[in-house]
């Protein structure tokens, strides 16, 4: 009787040979804010490459209400004052929560305006010296709600235009952290409270849209963002006296506003 002979092939080896093969996901290593500029651009190039025909019968109609729902990502800074010198900002990028719906009414071909609501989350992060020569990241936003009067210059129908106007927000939703030595304090968290913010805050607004629906703003608030008080913050060891005697906020965005779209069936016209 034959024995038969079997040939045992380890599988380290062909590990290493499929390792070229392996397929890795084109996000791996990026964080959640990378991912959402990454989804925002890739939207506004799908957008920007759609078909004209389709875009031709989805034109914003004259003297007639229609609505548009968008969102933004927004990178806002500060100025602070605080014991009569500037403290250093840093850029503060988010991307959550932010939605906006606005009613728009296009009076002609070169004229209209819109109103609405949004919520967003605004605010800055700035740095706080210690006394012993090291420093704290000290965060403060808020959440708001806003109405905005906007009056549009340019292309109507096509979608490109200038908006120039202001907004009444409600900051209704205010909350401080502190960053030291790897740890992170929440040390306040109010709701409708005129104990940090101004409850009330107006800004004023410029925004450029273009006809895929993609836009830039910019925007700044009128009243200062905190109240000119003094906060003892606890960093560390150490109880630090925080008066923000001046607090200047404004922001530039990027987003999308999109109407809906109604569908259409081509025609001998079309093709």
């Amino acid at each position: 009787m034959k024995k038969n002979n079997h040939t045992y092939i380890s599988p380290k080896p062909l590990k290493g040979l499929l390792k070229p093969f392996q397929i890795r996901s084109p996000f791996r290593g990026l964080g959640l804010t990378k991912i959402a500029v990454i989804v925002l651009l890739g939207f506004s190039l799908s957008a920007n490459a759609q078909d004209s025909i389709v875009a031709k019968h989805n034109a914003a109609p004259t003297r007639k209400w229609y609505g548009m729902t968008g969102a933004q990502l927004i990178f806002s800074k500060g100025e602070v004052m605080d014991n009569q010198s500037y403290i250093p900002n840093i850029l503060r990028f988010t991307c959550f929560f932010h939605i906006q719906h606005q009613f728009n009414y296009d009076v002609g071909r070169a004229f209209g305006l819109y109103t609405g609501f949004s919520l967003i989350n605004v605010g800055f992060i700035n740095s706080i010296g210690l006394p012993d020569g090291s420093s704290a990241t000290l965060k403060q936003r808020s959440y708001s709600f806003g109405i905005p009067l906007g009056f549009k210059f340019g292309n109507m129908p096509h979608g490109d235009y200038l908006a120039l106007g202001a907004e009444g927000e409600c900051m209704f939703a205010y909350k401080q952290k502190i960053l030291y030595n790897g740890t992170k304090t929440i040390e306040n968290d109010a709701w409708f409270s005129n104990d940090h913010v101004n409850l009330f805050n107006p800004s004023l607004f410029a925004e450029l849209r273009f006809h895929n629906g993609t836009y830039i703003r910019f925007k700044y608030y009128v009243l200062p963002f905190l109240q000119d008080k003094t906060n003892n913050l606890n960093i560390g060891n150490y109880q630090v006296a925080y008066t923000p005697e001046k607090s200047a906020l404004y922001y530039v965005s990027v987003g999308v506003l999109l109407k809906k779209k109604h569908k259409h069936h081509l025609t001998k016209s079309d093709v």
